[in-house]
């Protein structure tokens, strides 16, 4: 009955997203431990593809004006070497670049550790490109600064949030389901890839991190159970060029409701209560 109220209240809201995205692989989610060492892996290159405008990911080297950035605050983990008068050397890891992919490294796996480092440098990241393209914006900005904030990927700094975010709720699945000690690689037993002790709210949670990954969300629709629409656009796609993609996000919405509606119909007769029963507190 447990699951069958998880599901029920993950109907709450439905949400349609419309993302853009280099090659479709068309593939279904594997077993979700292979699908967390996809997601790691994922977001490990995404990062590394960020660091570069503020160091040498060879050399694990800070570039000096963003050494000087990072001591300004206190929180996320730089994969560099610290500055030579660093006050929180222990915020500097530049073992990060060294180690192998996630999940391909015997001696390191995907662990809660590997989306704890993810998370932190992730943060680390979102800070400093806000101040890296603050700083660039003041009067006497030097030219390194300025040439860095050009580098910085605009789009970004959702993605590194997603990466915060995701990387919380999946330990917290793990921690919960008491997984946080296995080491998840490929070839790894079947069984264990296949963590049978999930519920069906954290299989959600792990599938939509897998399906989106790194992806630009371009469109985005949430419909509650109450009636509320909220539809999002990314700034910049509110264009004539743009009019295909919102139609196809537009059929997208239609299709989705049609079956979201179907599925609150039938959880309601199946159950012989109201949602709002189902979705109530269970103690």
């Amino acid at each position: 009955m447990s699951q069958f109220v998880d599901l029920a209240r993950n109907l709450l809201a439905l949400e349609i997203n419309t993302v853009l995205k280099t090659g479709i692989s068309a593939e279904k989610m594997p077993l979700a431990g292979d699908a967390l060492i996809d997601l790691a892996q994922e977001y490990y290159v995404f990062l590394c593809e960020q660091l570069d405008t503020f160091g040498n990911r060879e050399t694990a080297i800070l570039a000096p004006w963003a050494g000087r950035v990072s001591e300004t605050f206190h929180w996320g983990l730089a994969p560099f070497v610290p500055p030579s008068q660093a006050a929180q050397p222990d915020r500097y890891d530049p073992f990060f670049f060294s180690r192998d992919l996630p999940g391909n490294d015997p001696a390191r796996g995907t662990t809660m550790k590997v989306f704890d480092d993810l998370r932190e440098v992730a943060s680390w990241l979102r800070e400093m490109t806000d101040r890296t393209l603050d700083a660039a914006r003041q009067p006497g900005a030097t030219a390194d600064v300025v040439s860095a904030a050009a580098m910085i990927d605009r789009d970004a700094p959702p993605i590194l949030m997603r990466i915060q975010r995701n990387s919380d709720q999946i330990n917290d699945v793990l921690r919960r389901r008491g997984l946080d000690t296995v080491s998840y690689l490929r070839g790894i037993d079947e069984e264990v890839r296949r963590m049978p002790t999930l519920k069906t709210a954290d299989v959600v949670t792990i599938r939509k991190a897998w399906d989106v990954g790194t992806e630009l969300v371009v469109m985005q629709s949430t419909i509650q159970i109450d009636g509320d629409v909220v539809t999002r656009l990314l700034k910049g796609r509110d264009n004539a060029g743009s009019s295909v993609m919102i139609g196809v996000h537009k059929d997208a919405v239609d299709v989705s409701f049609r079956y979201w509606s179907f599925l609150i119909d039938a959880l309601g007769r199946f159950a012989g209560k109201a949602v709002n029963t189902l979705v109530g507190d269970t103690g």
